[in-house]
């Protein structure tokens, strides 16, 4: 959940003022013209982005309290967008990519993916065919 939430940065609101409410199976799509938000929007819903005024509480934690573990909280949001993709390292397999997600990332590190894991992912890419 949003409250009056406004984003500035350089002097500049790229959201003012907005409330947004998503409950719990609700599916959204944001549409708007270049410049409207709509990334910034989606970056705070997903915690990759903090408010510079107003509070964003998502899934019950509230971004920027005391116990909020955005790494944590991340692999518990669902979002997709174009913009996700310039996040994404060039070589990085189909495969890899829905690994990295499972975990809230959008790229491989260090991490060591359990064979559950990878099974569960080409399940996943099996039933897109």
């Amino acid at each position: 959940e949003l409250v009056d939430v406004s984003v500035v940065r350089d002097g500049r609101a790229l959201v003012e003022d907005v409330s947004w409410s998503v409950k719990e199976g609700e599916r959204w799509v944001i549409l708007g013209p270049n410049g409207a938000g709509k990334t910034t929007l989606l970056n705070l819903a997903s915690s990759y982005l903090f408010p510079s005024k107003g509070t964003a509480t998502v899934l019950g934690e509230k971004l920027g309290g005391v116990g909020t573990d955005v790494f944590e909280l991340r692999p518990r949001i669902g979002m997709a967008g174009v913009a996700m993709a310039d996040k994404l390292p060039k070589r990085q397999t189909v495969l890899q990519t829905v690994l990295t997600a499972a975990y809230g990332m959008t790229a491989t590190w260090h991490e060591n993916y359990e064979a559950v894991d990878e099974e569960r992912a080409r399940a996943f890419l099996d039933r897109l065919g």
